[in-house]
């Protein structure tokens, strides 16, 4: 099922602002959890951060080390705050077909 809103550029801004604070990667991942009333993202991404900041540089992993059975999504979040995280795909997939990274 999809639920959708439209918003003007101020309450993009604002909403950006929001999911930012709380330590969300995106706004559409903080807009389902505050609807839902639940923290549960918002906590796996902390979690990953945290991890990636506590490992020596030169370290691989994927992201099942780092959270348990994450949800697809996250893997796309993920890929896409490679800066953010100070990581970097790596080329080769692991056995199960999913991605790697290795700390900058």
């Amino acid at each position: 099922m999809r639920v959708q809103f439209t918003v003007n550029k101020t309450e993009w801004s604002k909403l950006e602002k929001l999911a930012l604070a709380d330590g969300y990667p995106d706004v559409p991942t903080y807009c389902k959890d505050i609807s839902l009333r639940e923290r549960t993202y918002a906590n796996m991404w902390k979690n990953i951060m945290d991890k990636i900041r506590e490992m020596p540089s030169g370290s691989q992993f994927a992201l099942k080390d780092l959270v348990q059975s994450p949800p697809s999504n996250l893997g796309v979040k993920l890929y896409n705050n490679q800066g953010k995280l100070g990581i970097k795909v790596n080329p080769q997939k692991d056995s199960s077909n999913t991605n790697t990274y290795t700390k900058i």
